[in-house]
């Protein structure tokens, strides 16, 4: 396959893969909501899910294409270097000046990429049905002495009854 044919494909299935990810996106954000967005939209820790998989496992498909896209993007600019290559050098003529952004520019990318395996998520108990205020890890669970409706306004306005 020639070079403009296969550039073509790669373009191609690239904006499939984006599609496809912002369509799951939708999917797990508005058609299947998390625990906490059931409860507060139906008042119950509903499980939802669609074809048989939840939101998890669609989650797991919306990693895959990430992956793939990602690959991708890097078949795509290695294909593309020398065009690249002749634009960076085209708009930083100076060459140390263009050593320099070169190296900003990979530091924060490998940054970007690696800082999920830099942080440490912070960890909480879930109680039944996944509401209301809950204590760390360790603790013994607490809840609010009133239940949450009663903390809320009330009244005309409020869309309370």
């Amino acid at each position: 396959m020639d070079k403009p044919k296969l550039n073509f494909v790669i373009d191609a299935l690239m904006f499939l893969c984006l599609m496809a990810m912002a369509g799951l996106g939708f999917l797990m954000r508005y058609a299947l909501p998390s625990g906490r967005d059931a409860w507060a939209k139906y008042g119950s820790n509903r499980q939802f899910s669609w074809l048989g998989w939840d939101r998890h496992d669609w989650g797991d498909i919306h990693l895959y294409l990430a992956f793939t896209l990602l690959g991708l993007l890097v078949l795509h600019v290695v294909l593309h270097w020398q065009q690249i290559l002749g634009l960076f050098q085209r708009l930083v003529p100076d060459p140390r000046q263009r050593y320099r952004i070169a190296l900003i520019f990979l530091l924060l990318s490998l940054l970007l990429i690696y800082f999920p395996f830099l942080i440490t998520p912070d960890s909480q108990v879930r109680g039944r049905g996944g509401g209301g205020p809950r204590s760390q890890v360790g603790e013994a669970m607490t809840w609010p002495a009133k239940p949450l409706c009663l903390l809320m306004p009330q009244g005309p306005g409020f869309g309370f009854r």
